[in-house]
């Protein structure tokens, strides 16, 4: 069973020793070079892991688990509230529609579930809106992946001033839905928790952490994997009741693109857009925007996962067969522009924030200039004495990590095997240089 997770969680999963047996699997994905093998186990950098979910994905052991929360975490609320990722309609054979989900949803124990698709929608137009009237640096970066900002937080701090200050369509959502029940139904809004239906750990982790400048509107999040089961027989059984079980949802089918990869891209009907997913990929546009060579650029859109939410680890169905289902759900409602003449819940609500991303740290400043310094040149000289194939077997994902881990005193150059065989090689042939003088 999968650890709950709190504020006291600095990160969304944590490594289980027990369970590990040193297998490098999990090294060789990470993205950023978070993951180290020492004595036999596999342990995490916590400065610069941004909870992407990529070696919870491949580890086949389960010794990398995500800390979630679970229904019992919710009983202390007088009213509960859902609010699904537009990825979980996708999760279910194409002909189960979205109001089945959300009704079928509201079985499982939840007192209300919101949909998301017109909160998206309104976050879209006022996205749109900022980047029209940007007149400062380019391009500028969607912010609707928790993982990516972090990434841009931990790695690329100086391109913070890039993201695009616009609210979440999930936050929205949660934000107006606590506000409205309070009013309707006359209870405290801390009486009412609201509860994200997430496909990735980075935002259960960008939910669970709270400080004095910022603090979500939802009050935990139950991965899509962990509802599944549960809500495919509550869907099984609500198809075979009578029709009147199903509730309606203003679903929105233009909001529905806000899912998809080049979804934004398509919504705002901007061409001077780029849009990337899967994180290596985002990993080489920001380099690039790093060095000034997208300064023409409006906007990118960023997604760590591929296929964006689609492909989150916390999801069941096969990232294809979802984009698949999604573009069925679009079709089905056959929307394919910006809605006109019709009611926005959401118009009235501050959707930007200029300081929405500054309580999650970036990178630790090294106010000791000559030390770092120092450090600098000894990583340089470590390195240039490495043999740079990357084998990964001293536990570091690279030699220029491992040279990094030397300097930090993390490892001894003899953890490298080939530094190690070189050395034996030369004891061995010094005593049969000395046999043979005698």
């Amino acid at each position: 069973m999968n650890e709950r997770i709190s504020e006291t969680n600095s990160h969304s999963i944590y490594f289980e020793p027990s369970k590990c047996n040193g297998d490098m699997v999990c090294l060789k994905a990470c993205p950023v070079e978070a993951i180290r093998i020492r004595d036999g186990k596999a342990k995490m950098l916590e400065d610069k892991c941004i909870d992407c979910g990529e070696c919870v994905k491949v580890c086949k052991l389960g010794a990398i688990v995500p800390l979630t929360n679970t229904f019992n975490d919710f009983s202390k609320f007088e009213f509960t509230v859902a609010i699904p990722s537009l990825a979980l309609y996708t999760q279910f054979d194409r002909n189960v529609r979205p109001r089945t989900i959300l009704s079928s949803l509201k079985k499982t124990g939840f007192d209300e579930v919101v949909d998301i698709s017109r909160a998206c929608v309104s976050v879209i137009k006022a996205t749109g809106k900022y980047i029209k009237e940007n007149t400062g640096r380019k391009p500028l970066i969607s912010s609707f992946c928790p993982t990516c900002v972090k990434l841009i937080q931990v790695r690329y701090p100086e391109l913070i001033e890039n993201l695009v200050p616009v609210m979440s369509p999930f936050e929205l959502a949660a934000r107006v839905a606590r506000k409205d029940i309070s009013a309707r139904l006359k209870i405290q809004e801390d009486e009412i928790g609201v509860i994200y239906i997430t496909p990735c750990p980075s935002k259960m982790i960008f939910i669970a952490q709270k400080s004095e400048d910022y603090s979500s509107s939802f009050d935990g999040a139950i991965p899509i994997s962990e509802i599944y089961n549960t809500l495919f027989t509550a869907i099984h059984h609500i198809k075979g009741s009578h029709a009147d079980e199903i509730e309606y949802f203003d679903i929105s089918g233009f909001g529905l693109n806000f899912a998809r990869t080049g979804g934004l891209e398509f919504m705002m009907d901007n061409d001077n857009c780029i849009t990337v997913a899967g994180i290596n990929n985002v990993l080489f546009i920001l380099d690039e925007i790093e060095k000034g060579k997208l300064n023409n650029v409006n906007f990118v859109e960023m997604h760590a996962c591929p296929e964006s939410c689609l492909g989150g680890p916390m999801t069941v169905e096969n990232v294809y067969i979802a984009r698949t289902n999604l573009l069925n759900l679009i079709n089905h409602f056959g929307e394919t522009r910006i809605p006109v003449g019709k009611k926005d819940d959401y118009t009235n609500d501050k959707l930007i924030n200029e300081n929405i991303f500054e309580h999650i740290p970036g990178e630790k400043e090294n106010n000791d200039i000559k030390s770092a310094l120092h450090k600098m040149m000894e990583k340089k000289k470590i390195f240039a004495g490495l043999p740079k194939t990357n084998c990964g077997a001293c536990g570091s994902p690279t030699c220029e990590t491992f040279a990094e881990d030397c300097v930090n005193g993390e490892v001894k150059m003899l953890d490298c095997i080939v530094k190690e065989n070189e050395m034996l090689k030369q004891r061995i042939s010094n005593i049969e240089f000395g046999t043979q003088s005698e």
